[in-house]
């Protein structure tokens, strides 16, 4: 059977690129696409309308901006279906649905959400078609095949107390479909995917699980402890990995520290630096003591952050740690833009996004939510930093900052009485 992958021409602010080339577990959602189709025995094409099989076949169609799961691209498939018609997946609602539910392009009610999969058995589908009207075509004769997205919840503790902002509900589902189409779909998706990717190594290795089971043991319910190590990959003895992927050639340095994540090929963590339920593309390196939770990087940019949280950073940036992504709000939820208009995200934990090429310098604070165009370059003003220093100074003779320089307080401000030289 074939997947007619349709491209949907829409694209992904900042980056703008393809959604196809969003970054989704360490690889492109256009390569996890492929993937998920081949375990499940399909073969994927990439079409336009006029170029679907002739009347009759058997055969799925899709855009290119949906993620399903492998799990979920199964189920959908397995199902039981009676004479010629189009089928659309849909699945019920639930933690894993509406984890990501926000600003994605679907139907949906109380009930279930509504995604761009479809199954078309003997219908006749018109020739000619761009994505749109093919869609609208499909899902005004589609039958709902509603899948259960099943799985368990984490909850997990927020850093700020108080209901609703002290507890995150983490869903732990293999069955998962997203259509995306804004950088947050990118974040909160790859918040899942770690824990995903491990479930679905476990079940490729079948025997490993068997023998695990036979000493009383499940690998599913012990993935915190269980990790994939790529070839050549360099782990200081000091070093700690819980419940991770790593790529090819991964170097952890003294003290490092990686729990539920993605590393990519050749990603390099410095000395006391720490990723936590992140996805890291290859070729990307911190610098020391740097702290990463909940992020997405893509490949070849250079990390140093005393804390980053939430926020999405684009390929070859070079982030410092005066930059700073505000995650949490002063009050109510993280407003997103998204298209000409705000959108409320309804999160109480959303950083930002940086684009591809930044050079992110010294001295910025962005508020939650906002996004850094591509190529953006952010450098300190002079007279925020001290270039000049006093040949001496004299004991007890207080002394100011000024313009880049620091000079006796009595020579820029003679009427000024300090309160921390107050008796």
């Amino acid at each position: 059977m074939k997947l007619y992958r349709s491209a949907t021409a829409r694209r992904l602010a900042p980056f703008g690129e393809e959604i196809r080339q969003g970054l989704v577990g360490g690889q492109t959602l256009e390569q996890a696409q492929a993937e998920a189709t081949r375990h499940c025995g399909l073969e994927i094409e990439d079409v336009s309308g006029r170029d679907l099989v002739p009347p009759g076949g058997d055969y799925l169609v899709m855009g290119d901006d949906l993620f399903v799961s492998r799990e979920c691209l199964r189920r959908f498939l397995q199902a039981p279906l009676t004479g010629k018609g189009v089928w659309r997946l849909d699945m019920r609602r639930g933690p894993a649905s509406d984890y990501c539910l926000t600003l994605q392009a679907v139907e949906y009610d109380q009930a279930q959400v509504n995604f761009d999969l479809y199954r078309v058995r003997g219908a006749e589908v018109p020739r000619g078609l761009d994505w749109q009207r093919l869609r609208s075509w499909l899902a005004e004769r589609a039958q709902a095949l509603v899948l259960d997205t099943g799985g368990e919840v984490e909850s997990l503790t927020l850093s700020r107390p108080g209901p609703p902002r002290e507890r995150l509900e983490l869903p732990r589902s293999l069955c998962l479909a997203v259509q995306l189409g804004h950088w947050v779909h990118l974040l909160w998706l790859n918040h899942l995917l770690p824990w995903l990717r491990l479930q679905e190594h476990w079940q490729d290795h079948a025997g490993l699980s068997r023998a695990w089971r036979r000493r009383g043991r499940n690998p599913h319910r012990r993935a915190a402890r269980l990790n994939v190590i790529g070839p050549g990959c360099d782990i200081h003895p000091t070093a700690r990995v819980e419940g991770s992927l790593l790529g090819r050639g991964v170097k952890l340095g003294p003290f490092a520290y990686v729990r539920e994540s993605i590393l990519g090929d050749g990603v390099e963590v410095a000395d006391h630096s720490k990723f936590t339920r992140c996805v890291v593309g290859e070729g990307c390196h911190t610098l020391n003591d740097s702290l990463f939770i909940a992020c997405t990087f893509y490949p070849d940019s250079t990390l140093a952050s005393f804390l980053l949280r939430n926020s999405v950073i684009g390929r070859r940036v070079f982030l410092t740690s005066g930059v700073m992504f505000w995650d949490e709000p002063i009050q109510g939820t993280v407003r997103v833009r998204h298209g000409a208009s705000e959108v409320d995200t309804g999160r109480y934990l959303l950083g930002g996004c940086a684009g591809h090429e930044c050079l992110l310098g010294t001295r910025a604070i962005f508020l939650p939510g906002r996004a850094v165009p591509n190529r953006t370059i952010i450098v300190m003003r002079p007279e925020e930093g001290v270039v000049k220093l006093p040949e001496q100074a004299l004991p007890g003779q207080a002394h100011v900052y000024h313009q880049g320089r620091i000079l006796p307080l009595a020579e820029v401000l003679p009427q000024y009485s300090p309160a921390e030289l107050e008796p």
